[in-house]
């Protein structure tokens, strides 16, 4: 069906309104990128260096007695913390993460799984589908904060420690940088123990009191650094998504700026031949 001009006007006003609102929220998400981004490289390399720090002082003894590295008698109890968005508009980034959670409770059972959720794409997807929920975070909007991150690995630990939990699992996206990124379901307790070459350290508070303050420092940082990738891929998601929207807009708006044109003048032409043919009626 024709459509007319003023439908067409009325089509490229709301396009070119589109176009300056997906604009604005790349520019929006990119500004965040760079903000999340700037702190996850700083915290890789510490993240890094505590890691290998604890690995070589759990290499120090052949038998950790450490509760965070106590393998579980059973395996009926497992806590999963997915983290999603409070919005959308990023792409696939909550459906790759939801997705990876699901594959994880249909292998251990959903009746034996319960959820820490973060975000509200998560807690809408979760909440009639039978799973037990815990706790729900909602209204952080990729704003990276380590109080949150610090207050959740508190609950986890102490899930774990009071046997409530005989393995802890978070679901998340991982950076890795510029468009790539993994959505993955990681181990987060227990802890397992890697082979080093020993390192003679000389310890003047005891090995187990060390092994106690780094092990706690150890799941803090993990969390924050889980947390700073999930909020990284996000704005990431959500930038390229906009990008891509603005792009799209902008051929629209190109082609209905085209079909405009011809409208118009298929009118003038109509008009002038309406003129002239009138003005060769008067004459004869």
């Amino acid at each position: 069906m024709p459509q007319s001009l003023k439908q067409i006007k009325n089509r490229i006003r709301g396009v070119g309104n589109t176009m300056k609102v997906t604009n604005a929220m790349q520019m929006i998400s990119a500004t965040k990128l760079s903000r999340v981004d700037k702190q996850l490289f700083q915290l890789r390399s510490y993240y890094g260096g505590l890691e290998r720090l604890m690995f070589n002082l759990t290499s120090c003894r052949e038998n950790i007695q450490h509760p965070c590295f106590q393998e579980p008698l059973t395996k009926e109890n497992f806590v999963l913390c997915v983290i999603t968005s409070d919005s959308g508009l990023c792409g696939l980034y909550n459906q790759n993460v939801l997705r990876e959670a699901e594959k994880f409770i249909a292998r251990c059972g959903a009746q034996k799984v319960s959820l820490i959720v973060i975000g509200r794409r998560a807690s809408k997807y979760f909440k009639n589908k039978g799973i037990k929920i815990l706790n729900t975070y909602a209204g952080l909007h990729g704003g990276y904060g380590h109080l949150i991150a610090d207050q959740i690995t508190g609950i986890l630990v102490k899930l774990f420690l009071a046997k409530k939990a005989d393995e802890v699992h978070v679901a998340y996206t991982y950076f890795r940088k510029g468009i790539l990124q993994n959505a993955v379901v990681e181990k987060f307790l227990n802890l397992r123990s890697e082979q080093h070459a020993k390192i003679n350290y000389i310890f003047e508070d005891g090995l187990d009191n060390i092994v106690d303050q780094v092990v706690l420092r150890f799941l803090l940082t993990r969390m924050r650094f889980i947390f700073l990738q999930a909020f990284t891929s996000e704005h990431a998601s959500r930038s390229i998504a906009m990008k891509a929207a603005t792009d799209n807009a902008k051929q629209l708006l190109s082609r209905l700026v085209v079909v405009h044109n011809k409208i118009r003048q298929s009118n003038i032409t109509q008009e002038m031949l309406e003129i002239i043919s009138s003005s060769q009626a008067l004459k004869g």
